[in-house]
C-alpha cells in the first residue's frame, strides 16, 4: 500500500473504529469462529498417540518375573506379580488418580533423559511391614491422612531399590541402562517430573499375597522413551546377549579343564647313525646348551615359555621364567 492517508481520512478512520463502523476482528479470530477449523499448539502434548510398543511390553513381562522373585525373597513368602495394564495419559490426569499419601519413588535410568516414578500402593506397604515383622499380612490399616513413619519408609525403600535392580536387569536386552535411586515423595504434587500436559506411559503390576492384593506402578514420560521408539516398536531382542555370555562362560570353564600336551626340551645335538649304534649304558651325550641355560617349554609343539630346571617334592620340575609372546605379524 503506497497511498498515504490525509489527516481528514485518518480522523474519519478513527471515528469509524470508535463507533463500530469499521471491523477490527483480526483474521485469525475469524478463522477460529469457523466450525471446521481448530487452533493447534505445536508445543502442546495434548494429543496422545496410542501405539503398541511390543519390545517394551515383553520387557515389562520380564520385569514382572524378576520382581516376583525379588519380593518373594525379601518377604520369604511366595507372591504373584503380573502386568495388569499399560496406559498412555496426561501427567496431570495420572496425578489426580493418586491418593495422599502415596509411596512415590523417583529414579533415573541413564542414558535415558528425565526422571521416572515407581509407586507402591499404600495397602501393599502395610502388608510388607506386617509380614516382615512376623504378621500374616491380613491386617487392614487405614492411613487417615497421616504420613508414613520412618520404619515404613525404610522398609519400602529397601524393597523399591531391589525392584529397581530387577528393572535394570530386565532392560539389558533392550538397552544398556544404569538405574539410580533419587528420592521418595508422599505428596503427588511434589513429584513433578514433567509438565502437567505431557504424556506419560503408566504400567500397573498387580501383586497378590495370601490375604491381600495391590498395585505397583511404573510411570515413564513418553518424551523419555521417544529417542528409542524404534527399538520399542520393533521386534523384541531376545536374551541373545545373556545366552552368549553364558555360552562363553561355560566354554571357558570346559577349556580350562582340557588336557594339553606339554614338553620340555633339555637340549639337542646331532650325531651320526654309526655313533648311535655304538651307544651303550653309561655313555654321555653332549647337548648344545649348558645346564644353567633356560629350557624351552612347548605347548602342542609351539614354543610358549622358557624355564629353569629343578626339583620339587622329590620330582623333576621346571619353573617358568619367561613367557614367549607371539609374533604380532
Amino acid at each position: 500500500m503506497t497511498q498515504i492517508l490525509s489527516q481528514s481520512e485518518v480522523d474519519a478512520l478513527l471515528k469509524g473504529i470508535s463507533e463500530g463502523a469499521v471491523e477490527t476482528t483480526p483474521p485469525d479470530k475469524a478463522v477460529e469462529e469457523r466450525a471446521d477449523v481448530r487452533p493447534y499448539d505445536l508445543t502442546s502434548h495434548k494429543k496422545i498417540i496410542r501405539e503398541r510398543l511390543p519390545s517394551l511390553e515383553i520387557t515389562n513381562e520380564k520385569f514382572a518375573r524378576l520382581l516376583r522373585t525379588t519380593v518373594s525373597s525379601i518377604l520369604r513368602k511366595v507372591v504373584g506379580i503380573n502386568t495388569s495394564s499399560v496406559d498412555m495419559i496426561k501427567y496431570s490426569d495420572f496425578l489426580r488418580t493418586l491418593p495422599f499419601p502415596t509411596s512415590m519413588h523417583i529414579f533415573k535410568m541413564k542414558p535415558l533423559r528425565g526422571e521416572m516414578i515407581f509407586i507402591v500402593e499404600s495397602k501393599l506397604l502395610f502388608t510388607f511391614v506386617d509380614i516382615l515383622f512376623g504378621g500374616s499380612g491380613r491386617e487392614e490399616i487405614r492411613l487417615e491422612g497421616r504420613d508414613f513413619t520412618a520404619i515404613e519408609n525404610n522398609i519400602v525403600q529397601r524393597i523399591v531399590k531391589n525392584a529397581l535392580e530387577s528393572l535394570e536387569e530386565a532392560w539389558q536386552s533392550l538397552l544398556e541402562v544404569e538405574v539410580s535411586y533419587v528420592r521418595a515423595e508422599a505428596t503427588p504434587q511434589f513429584a513433578q517430573i514433567v509438565g502437567p500436559q505431557d504424556v506419560v506411559l503408566v504400567t500397573h503390576f498387580e501383586l497378590e499375597t495370601d490375604y491381600t492384593s495391590g498395585k505397583m506402578t511404573l510411570c515413564i514420560p513418553y518424551s523419555t522413551l521417544e529417542p528409542i521408539r524404534d527399538k520399542l516398536q520393533g521386534s523384541y531382542q531376545t536374551d541373545k546377549r545373556d545366552s552368549d555370555v553364558e555360552f562363553s562362560s561355560r566354554f571357558r570353564e570346559e577349556l580350562l579343564y582340557a588336557e594339553i600336551p606339554l614338553s620340555v626340551e633339555l637340549g639337542s645335538t646331532e650325531i651320526a647313525g654309526k655313533e648311535i649304534l655304538r651307544l651303550k649304558p653309561g655313555d654321555v651325550i653332549l647337548l648344545d646348551q649348558y645346564a644353567s641355560d633356560d629350557l624351552n617349554i612347548y605347548i602342542e609343539g609351539q614354543l610358549k615359555f622358557k624355564g629353569v630346571p629343578g626339583r620339587r617334592r622329590g620330582n623333576h620340575a621346571v619353573q617358568v621364567s619367561k613367557v614367549i609372546l607371539e609374533d604380532k605379524r
